[in-house]
């Protein structure tokens, strides 16, 4: 009995007397096709979504930024998030390096959003739905916001506790007006691709709408939500029926044992037709033991090698076997169909390869 991940689907290996020669061990780079202009070429097609930055400083957030880029993770960030907001362009008095995979965030209320961040951006998210905070609301804390304004820690925060999420006017009023935005967004930053986020839950009763949006990929950020894996799995293969559907990027929902999408989960949504997933799942070992590394000593000379000596060995252990089993995977994957699975009623449903008889 298959519990509601993925574990009923296999992928498949070549078939009896297939060669495999010329094949590289590694996956190639990641290609983001872009609206009437030349294609990006990404490292790989892994992301970090949504980090919590507030929770560490600017110089620790600025060194695990730098350590993800080095592993070609592309990572959703605004400079004000890093302690970049007061810097100038060429500051470098501190040692460390900006990273250049950033994934901006536009948010509707724009706080923090700086001119610089489109001047760097790799990736621009732009975000139509709102997301739940630890705490359950739609809503930015104080942190995040003393984060944004570079407000120093003795002074008061404006606006005190809580801020409710897309409380300020609207930037985008509808759907209909989200291409506007896109062209302007493509304006600023003429050198990124331009994402549109939305979360599940009314995706598919405005479909038409979405699909109709010129963005350069759609990312589904379900990482919020509890479902059936096959059930999802389902529902990703009715949205690829469409011709018009754009390149989907995919946050993974949680399975119904409360379980998260493991990597070999991941390569099997990229075997459904995913383009690209996020490693938020992946980090969360990496979060608890990233709240325990202490500052760099104000005696220090060296504090970016500090930070480095402490941040890579956290990832060491807890992340980079998965990206590495991520890539071997990846090299492993087929053109054509690479699923299969020895329950009929499942392989029917996702019109994948029955292996059974």
């Amino acid at each position: 009995m298959f519990d509601s991940s993925l574990d009923a689907l296999c992928l498949l290996p070549p078939q009896f007397g297939e060669g495999r020669r010329g094949l590289s061990p590694n996956p190639p780079e990641f290609i983001v096709r872009r609206h009437q202009s030349d294609s990006l070429r990404l490292p790989t097609r892994l992301f970090l979504d949504n980090a919590p930055w507030h929770r560490w400083s600017a110089k620790l957030s600025q060194t695990l930024a730098s350590h993800l880029q080095s592993h070609g993770i592309a990572t959703s960030f605004l400079l004000s998030e890093l302690g970049y907001a007061d810097q100038p362009e060429d500051s470098a008095e501190e040692g460390f390096v900006r990273p250049t995979l950033q994934m901006l965030p536009y948010r509707g209320e724009r706080y923090g959003l700086n001119p610089a961040d489109f001047d760097s951006a790799t990736l621009v998210d732009l975000r139509l739905s709102p997301l739940r905070d630890a705490s359950g609301r739609f809503a930015y804390s104080a942190e995040q916001i003393r984060r944004w304004e570079s407000t120093p820690e003795d002074e008061p925060l404006s606006g005190g506790g809580w801020v409710s999420a897309f409380s300020l006017p609207p930037d985008i009023p509808g759907l209909e007006q989200t291409a506007t935005k896109i062209h302007q967004l493509r304006r600023l930053a003429p050198q990124a691709a331009v994402l549109v986020s939305v979360t599940p839950e009314w995706l598919w009763r405005n479909l038409d709408t979405i699909l109709a949006i010129p963005a350069d990929a759609l990312l589904i950020r379900a990482g919020q939500l509890c479902m059936d894996g096959i059930q999802f799995a389902e529902l990703l293969g009715r949205l690829f029926e469409s011709p018009t559907t754009p390149p989907i990027w995919l946050s993974p929902p949680r399975w119904g044992t409360e379980q998260h999408a493991n990597v070999d989960d991941c390569i099997k949504l990229i075997s459904l037709g995913v383009s690209a997933i996020a490693i938020d799942p992946w980090m969360c070992d990496v979060y608890e033991a990233l709240d325990n590394v202490p500052e760099p000593s104000v005696y220090s000379g060296d504090p970016e090698s500090q930070l480095n000596n402490a941040i890579g060995p956290i990832l060491a252990d807890f992340l980079l076997p998965k990206i590495e089993r991520f890539a071997a995977l990846m090299s492993t994957i087929a053109e054509g169909s690479s699923l299969g699975s020895f329950d009929r009623p499942i392989a029917e449903r996702l019109r994948i390869q029955h292996l059974g008889h």
